[in-house]
């Protein structure tokens, strides 16, 4: 609550040549403890004091033995208000020490609110020094801001009271004015002059125009400067929320005019992100891919307790690559078909495994005696029993005997004997001559039948071809082929049966 001084409480104001309305004048007024009705609370604001009695009837008088006196006047609306006119009841005697009726006066408060309660509003005066000799009567009292209700309020509730002041508080008011421009939203002499336009309700100072607050989102003496430095609102109270790169919000409202910065949302970016969501106006997903699903930082949505298994990078939203898989991608992928990639979480090659290689991740070689494609081939034949090579199929240290090549996958055709073969093989060492003499004579004895043949049929020839032959050798050959010991010069020269042998 504001204070103010003594505004030279003496001063008459109306000389200066000011003209101001009086807005309170014929406006409902009330009183806290009322005497009888013909000195009611209306009897202050009628505009009669001339008679400063009660016989008068222009004064009004509040209930005896009271410790407070309140009285207020409902000027109908806010006004901005120059000053407030007091004039206290005297009963026409001369206002000095002598005069009862000042220590009824001394000590009273006088207020400006906007509601009934006086400590809602403003305090234009009170009396702390005044004595029954000193205090001033009538009284203006300077009060140059706006509001609804004149209160006057007096009380005598704490003992000691300064000396001179009366037993009971008393409001015995013959007049009170409140001087002002009758339209809201104007000041100067004559109240013509506009109010700056940003002022509070309108109002601004009744002599200098300056504001008596601003509208939300200006500031200064005249409301004409907008509010900065990420503030906004009323008397630029409110600070901003967190805009999108840190931008002032609307000097009004608080919006923000290009969305928020990452992690807040909402018109004004003050409210987080919900879970599971992040970024500039948390327009962002949090990844399924988390360890934790969608739980993410609201601001760069880095998954809280990193990545699941094949994916990696902040957000996890990237899968493993590179040959890589499984958790944070720390582990090789196997030996793939055609280097195909893996399984990004769990290593498997989606094409099967190169040659040489087996396993769910293609990282183990072909064991048992196999090699190749799915380690299907078999490779038995290595010297010592060892695994050939798990690609190749190639023995490292050669063959076992009676195999040779590089996979050891070829008999040899040279018989090996062996002390168990020797008698099979003696047998078939005598037999063999016997049977290859026997298959000689045979073919033998055929060409020889056959050479017979050849020569009856040419003999029967000739002799049809000369019948008067006086000779016929043919008995001569006869008796020569029957002679066994007997061979044509010509046959000597042929060669041996057995050389023709192959």
């Amino acid at each position: 609550m504001k204070t103010f001084g003594l505004f030279s409480a003496f001063s008459v104001i109306i000389s200066l040549g000011e003209t101001y309305d009086n807005l309170a004048l014929m406006k409902p007024a009330w009183q806290q403890y009322p005497f009888i009705p013909r000195w009611g609370a209306y009897r202050a604001v009628d505009g009669l004091y001339t008679r400063l009695d009660a016989m008068g009837n222009q004064c009004t008088l509040s209930g005896n033995s009271k410790s407070t006196a309140e009285w207020r006047v409902d000027l109908g609306g806010v006004f901005s208000i120059h000053h407030i006119f007091i004039q206290y009841r005297t009963d026409n005697f001369p206002w000095d020490a002598s005069n009862d009726y000042t220590g009824r006066f001394l000590g009273y408060s006088v207020y400006l609110s906007n509601t009934t309660n006086k400590e809602d509003g403003v305090l234009c005066f009170r009396d702390t020094i005044y004595t029954r000799a000193t205090i001033p009567n009538p009284v203006n009292i300077t009060c140059p801001y706006h509001g609804r209700y004149i209160i006057y309020y007096n009380s005598r509730t704490h003992f000691p009271y300064p000396e001179g002041y009366s037993v009971y508080a008393y409001n015995e008011l013959c007049e009170v004015e409140a001087l002002g421009c009758p339209t809201p939203g104007y000041y100067g002499e004559s109240c013509s002059t506009p109010c700056p336009q940003n002022c509070q309700e309108g109002h601004c100072h009744i002599t200098e125009g300056t504001c008596l607050g601003c509208l939300p989102g200006y500031k200064g003496p005249r409301c004409d400067k907008q509010c900065n430095d990420f503030k906004y609102g009323l008397e630029c109270k409110e600070t901003c929320g967190d805009c999108y790169q840190g931008e002032q919000c609307n000097h009004v409202t608080g919006v923000c005019l290009t969305g928020c910065d990452a992690g807040v949302y909402g018109d004004k970016c003050v409210m987080e992100c919900p879970v599971g969501s992040y970024g500039n106006n948390c327009r962002e997903n949090c990844s399924v891919n988390c360890r934790i699903p969608k739980t993410c930082s609201r601001e760069t949505g880095r998954c809280t307790n990193g990545c699941q298994s094949g994916w990696n990078g902040i957000t996890c939203k990237t899968k493993c690559s590179n040959n890589r898989y499984g958790p944070d991608c720390n582990q090789t992928c196997g030996q793939c078909l055609d280097d195909l990639p893996c399984h990004h979480v769990n290593g498997s090659c989606l094409g099967g495994c190169a040659p040489g290689f087996t396993g769910l991740d293609c990282n183990t070689t072909c064991k048992s005696n196999t090699y190749g494609l799915h380690c299907k081939l078999n490779c038995g034949n290595c010297s010592n029993g060892q695994q050939c090579h798990h690609v190749t199929g190639n023995c490292p240290q050669g063959c076992v005997q009676g195999y040779h090549g590089d996979k050891c996958d070829t008999r040899l055709k040279i018989m090996y004997v062996t002390k168990h073969d020797q008698v099979g093989l003696a047998f078939y060492g005598l037999l063999a001559p016997l049977i290859v003499s026997v298959l000689c004579n045979a073919w033998c004895l055929i060409r020889m039948l056959r050479k017979k043949q050849r020569q009856k049929h040419q003999k029967k020839e000739t002799k049809a071809d000369n019948p008067n032959s006086p000779q016929d050798p043919g008995q001569l050959y006869h008796d020569m082929e029957e002679n066994p010991g007997y061979q044509e010069l010509g046959e000597v020269s042929k060669p041996s049966t057995y050389d023709t042998l192959t």
